[in-house]
């Protein structure tokens, strides 16, 4: 259980006054307390382990997906009460996520809420305004769906609500004003005023955006939408990696740095080129006798696989731990189709590729297309390993043509 968690549980046994509904208590019982915290107001030290724990889920999620991480915080914290709301402890919902319908599976009801469905709802008591106790059993709008986890929660939003027909182009267009120039404030803001007047929030764009803005000002968040790394600060290809950590294709390290002169992997080539690509699967059926189901990288090895961007090395095998290597890396793109043209050219022009080389037209293309060049003496190299900043550049390179 995190320490978040722990903290909610034990101040939920100290609250000294409780936000009841009616059907808790006649007199004190308001059915918008249903959203409130079940206490008064988090303490300090349980609002900020609350955003120290979301902040990681966050960065994570925008690294994958590419939803801003100030705003998916800034949106747990009014939406969850720093994670003391009934839907929060209950359901690990801390974005108020519905699941509509009669007892619908994997939801928690809340019950007392005001009425929000199309039609009304049996009403057993009413004690007047914002006081009306009402039959649960007839209910289809106070359902939330429940999570495993916080972090569930959070991935739930970024990678599937977020992204469906309704939201999706928030997101596209939050990158685009990134790499237009846009601050990460106005541009996290003007997010959040895309998904609210998309329906996320039924009181419009400019309440949805001002609402949050406060929170999100208040704890800074916007720290954690810059994609800077520790040891890249000048690197010959700090800008091409910063550019392309900004559009979610490129990420680093839990510590913060992102190791540019460290050699790639396969597997690390595979997840590279699967979030560039925005590869989704065919349902092809892919097994390689060397990537368990639990390695961290199946899934982008399986996507690369299915589209034939990147192949095994033979005998059942992809061998996702050994290095990337250049005549390797310019195959890959070759197998993706960045090129306008393929190369036609029989013989290399540099003096280590022979006329019969496995990748000798990948290669030639590659180099045709102002994408991979070689060394000074003549040589492609096509045997020596590329590391994680070479790989971001040719990436970079592509994206510009």
């Amino acid at each position: 259980m995190c320490s978040t968690i722990l903290l909610v549980h034990s101040a939920t046994t100290k609250a000294a006054s409780i936000n009841y509904l009616p059907f808790e208590n006649a007199e004190l019982g308001r059915n918008s307390n249903a959203y409130l915290s079940i206490y008064g107001t988090p303490s300090i030290e349980l609002k900020e382990a609350f955003v120290d724990e979301i902040a990681g889920y966050a960065k994570a999620a925008n690294e994958k997906w590419g939803i801003p991480t100030s705003a998916i915080i800034g949106m747990a914290i009014i939406e969850s009460g720093y994670g003391t709301t009934r839907i929060a402890i209950h359901a690990n919902n801390i974005f108020g996520i519905k699941a509509w319908g009669y007892n619908p599976p994997n939801a928690w009801q809340l019950k007392g809420q005001p009425n929000e469905d199309y039609e009304a709802v049996p009403v057993l008591a009413n004690y007047g305004t914002d006081r009306v106790i009402y039959d649960e059993t007839q209910r289809r709008d106070n359902w939330y769906r429940k999570f495993s986890s916080h972090q569930e929660a959070v991935n739930y939003l970024a990678g599937s609500l977020l992204l469906n027909y309704r939201y999706g182009f928030a997101r596209d267009q939050y990158r685009d004003r990134i790499n237009s120039g846009w601050s990460n404030e106005d541009a996290s803001k003007q997010f959040l005023y895309d998904i609210a007047e998309a329906g996320y929030n039924h009181l419009g764009g400019d309440y949805y955006r001002n609402k949050i803005a406060k929170v999100m000002a208040e704890w800074n968040l916007y720290q954690y939408d810059e994609k800077g790394f520790v040891d890249t600060a000048g690197h010959w290809a700090k800008e091409e990696i910063s550019f392309l950590a900004s559009k979610g294709w490129v990420s680093g390290y839990q510590d913060g740095t992102f190791r540019p002169n460290v050699e790639l992997t396969r597997a690390q080539a595979a997840k590279l080129i699967s979030n560039f690509l925005e590869l989704t699967p065919t349902g092809e059926s892919v097994q390689f006798s060397d990537v368990s189901d639990s390695f961290w990288g199946k899934d982008y090895i399986t996507l690369v696989a299915q589209h034939g961007v990147m192949n095994g090395i033979g005998s059942g095998e992809f061998s996702p731990e050994t290095y990337m290597t250049r005549a390797q890396i310019a195959q890959m793109f070759f197998n993706a189709g960045f090129y306008q043209q393929v190369a036609t050219t029989k013989t290399s022009q540099f003096n280590d590729i022979s006329t019969n080389y496995w990748a000798l037209t990948a290669i030639e293309t590659m180099k045709q297309e102002g994408i991979m060049a070689g060394y000074p003496n003549g040589q492609f190299g096509p045997a020596d390993p590329i590391t994680r900043a070479q790989m971001a550049v040719v990436m970079y390179r592509i994206y510009q043509k």
